[in-house]
């Protein structure tokens, strides 16, 4: 395994040598083929030069004799060519390079005819042509010693540049992996942290790049989860104790006093043993239905259900609590509004949402129910204007076994499962369920079903 300070150096350094490989190779191309054709323009244009001059100094002379052809042995050595004539029979009658050495690139090469290239031009005098003339020059564009000090140069630039380039790669890789990496270390030792349990001592990450803030930021939420799971995991032992100690010892202090004779058995006392073995069978069936749905193995008979009329209905046994308790019940149902689900699990939905609406509303208060079919969806509304639920206890009322402290009393706390289950089985039926909540004002639970 390589460490990503490593890798980074290795990328900087790769890519730095290869970006001046590429701009050197890509710099001597184009003196090599751009360039080139610029000089061979430029040679073609001071070819003609040559000719002209050549006709000149003849027109001058009115013939090629000893002192016309030294003017054009001179201007050939000056110009650095060689200078060739010929007659109509395409002889050669004189050359530059057959006297004496030239200058620059023609005395660098000397007589060696096979690295030169000629070009051949009419040689004309009064619009009559009297011969040709070959203007030679070196075959290679490059080839004066000032043209290849100009290319070592450039190139000893790059070489230069490439070390420097290395040199600065390997410095700034360092610079950029610190800068980058320390972050991850950081993140890294939260992880660890979290390893061990240490929920709250997760260092902040200080980076401004997205990616890494978005990271530690999930990696801080993943901490206050699993944080939020412990205590929940401790709470719902001290629920579950408290739910079964409580009808366990009802139970034992009962049959104790039947077994010592302290009391007769009647219909009234074993009716309070009865009830406790009922509380603690519900107890065992919720907690057998949330393994269930928490499982994913949600059976569901699926058929035709009548919302309207199973709301109706509910809300119709519901009377006798809403009356004991002096609370205002507003029915707000839309007739013949029905969807394809499991009339059971449905019913056990509406009839726990709207229990807890009862349970939670003080005297005198009031819950109001409402069904309604907008567009493409079902929505049940069931909103109280009881005790209400604190803001920071809202993102936990679907946890199982989870009860905000304002409701941790005998009266009206019960298990915590009932929302984890009404929850799976809304969502078994691909529906939506949500809830919003104030202190002292109330709560309302939305449920949606799609139609399509």
């Amino acid at each position: 395994m390589i460490k990503i300070s490593e890798q980074l150096r290795k990328y900087f350094v790769t890519i730095s040598i290869l970006s001046v490989v590429f701009i050197t190779i890509t710099s001597n191309l184009s003196i090599n083929y751009f360039f080139s054709d610029y000089l061979k323009e430029l040679r073609s244009r001071d070819d003609l030069k040559v000719v002209q001059y050549v006709e000149n100094v003849y027109s001058d002379y009115e013939e090629l004799n000893s002192h016309s052809l030294m003017n054009i042995l001179h201007y050939a050595f000056s110009e650095d060519v060689i200078i060739q004539i010929k007659d109509l029979n395409n002889s050669v009658s004189w050359n530059s390079s057959a006297y004496g050495t030239a200058y620059g690139m023609v005395d660098e090469y000397g007589n060696d005819e096979s690295k030169f290239s000629y070009r051949s031009y009419p040689f004309m005098v009064e619009n009559v042509r009297i011969g040709t003339v070959d203007v030679g020059r070196p075959k290679s564009i490059i080839s004066n010693i000032e043209d290849e000090k100009f290319l070592i140069t450039i190139n000893s630039i790059f070489a230069a540049a490439s070390i420097l380039t290395l040199l600065v790669a390997l410095r700034s890789s360092s610079r950029i992996s610190r800068k980058f990496l320390n972050p991850i270390y950081v993140i890294r030792e939260n992880a660890k942290l979290i390893e061990q349990g240490k929920y709250k001592d997760l260092s902040q990450v200080d980076t401004n790049t997205l990616e890494l803030h978005e990271l530690s930021v999930s990696v801080r939420e993943l901490a206050e989860r699993l944080n939020y799971q412990e205590a929940l995991k401790r709470r719902m032992t001290t629920d579950i104790a408290h739910e079964l100690r409580t009808p366990l010892a009802a139970i034992q202090s009962h049959i104790e006093a039947f077994l010592d004779g302290v009391w007769i058995p009647s219909a009234e006392r074993l009716s309070v043993i009865h009830d406790e073995i009922i509380r603690l069978t519900k107890l065992i069936n919720e907690l057998s239905e949330l393994s269930v749905v928490e499982d994913d193995k949600i059976n569901m008979k699926l058929s035709i259900v009548d919302l309207s009329s199973t709301l109706n209905d509910i809300l119709d046994s519901f009377e006798p609590l809403f009356i004991g308790k002096s609370i205002r019940m507003v029915r707000n149902i839309q007739d013949g509004i029905s969807m394809m689900g499991d009339r059971d699990y449905l019913k056990r939905v509406f009839i726990n949402i709207i229990s807890n609406a009862v349970k939670y509303t003080n005297e005198k208060g009031e819950v109001m129910v409402s069904l309604q079919q907008p567009k493409d969806k079902i929505r049940i509304e069931v909103r109280d204007t009881g005790i209400g639920i604190p803001k920071e206890d809202l993102k936990y009322i679907f946890e199982r076994f989870y009860r905000s402290d304002l409701s941790r009393n005998r009266e009206t706390g019960g298990t915590g499962i009932g929302l984890t289950i009404a929850k799976a089985l809304v969502e078994a039926h691909n529906g939506e369920i949500g809830i919003e909540s104030q202190v002292e004002k109330g709560t309302g639970v939305t449920i949606e079903f799609k139609t399509k």
